[in-house]
């Protein structure tokens, strides 16, 4: 079940003194508090992560920001990133402002890649597994990863703890490897320790509803393919973009299950662009947690039972792309 999926990790950091603590509870998950700054009230945390990960197999952000220069009549759309992804078919994708390249890549070695453009111009790529860094045609690489739930706890005897009420911001931390900005308030200032609590890897719930798919239609998307272990859905799709941050929910809907035999329920998901105005091809892993949806099964039926969900792409008419998947207690 899912709670057999959700790992936690605490890591503890004395605020003004030279001092890091990590308290870990056992976990796959191995984590570090590699900076901590304070300024007016407002603590960063700087929390590099440990994730298991295959270098080969994921999408890369430049750490270095590039300015986007909007269309005419457009407003100024801020800074982007270069993003490379490498597919396991060979192949490989290189998003630079509002181009992309497409090529086919060689692992020529254990930490080392090389990548020829369909022009024919031949790159090098080097990983650096202590850093987490991809080194590419000159530009250190970041690998992207889904952003965790996380909980800051604060104590001033490391026995007795508090949830601090509002963390302002989680986000990735492009000065590190694997690492995440994490930015709360505090109104007291002093010896304090500081725990980072980091559950469930980033997965997102699934949420039940009974509104019409038509309702979840905003933004298109390819929905390339589906997989399912135990609890954690992942979802493989491809869109256009590349200059901002996008967003995909997962529904149920109708609430309740069919009632055919395994009984089956429809998921959709929702993508949400914000205004994205670039035109690179965009390949993303996004996954989702369906323990609400095996809870609404239990409550319809009082046990535990096979059954399928069918995830349905994005549709302008009437839905047509749908991958299948089975539960299996």
């Amino acid at each position: 079940m899912a709670s057999s999926r959700i790992s936690a990790f605490f890591i503890s950091s004395l605020l003004l003194l030279a001092f890091n603590q990590t308290v870990a509870e056992a976990t796959q998950v191995e984590a570090r508090i590699v900076k901590t700054s304070l300024n007016e009230g407002t603590v960063d945390l700087s929390v590099r992560l440990s994730l298991p990960f295959d270098w080969k197999d994921e999408r890369y952000f430049s750490k270095k920001e590039f300015p986007v220069d909007a269309p005419p009549g457009f407003p100024n759309s801020g800074t982007t990133r270069h993003q490379l992804q490498w597919n396991s078919d060979g192949t490989f994708e290189w998003f630079q402002f509002d181009f992309i390249q497409l090529g086919t890549y060689t692992i020529i070695d254990q930490y080392t890649i090389e990548a020829q453009l369909f022009g024919g111009q031949v790159l090098f790529g080097s990983f650096d597994p202590a850093s987490k860094v991809l080194r590419f045609d000159g530009l250190d690489y970041l690998a992207d990863f889904s952003i965790p739930d996380v909980a800051v706890e604060v104590s001033d005897n490391l026995s007795e703890w508090t949830e601090v009420d509002q963390v302002e911001e989680v986000s990735q931390d492009f000065t590190e490897g694997h690492a995440l900005t994490v930015r709360f308030k505090r109104t007291r200032v002093g010896s304090e320790y500081y725990r980072v609590r980091v559950n469930g890897g980033g997965a997102l719930p699934v949420k039940i509803t009974n509104d019409e798919p038509e309702v979840f239609q905003l933004d298109p998307f390819v929905l390339e393919e589906v997989l399912l272990d135990d609890c954690l859905l992942t979802v493989d799709v491809n869109y256009g973009g590349g200059c901002k941050d996008h967003e995909f929910e997962l529904f149920m809907s109708p609430s309740i299950f069919s009632e055919s035999f395994p009984a089956q329920a429809s998921l959709w998901l929702k993508h949400n662009g914000n205004g994205d105005i670039c035109r690179g091809l965009v390949s993303d892993k996004i996954e989702f947690d369906i323990t609400a949806v095996i809870e609404k099964y239990r409550e319809q039926h009082g046990r535990d039972e096979e059954f399928i969900l069918n995830v349905y792409g994005f549709f302008s008419d009437k839905p047509k792309a749908v991958k299948v998947v089975r539960y299996t207690p």
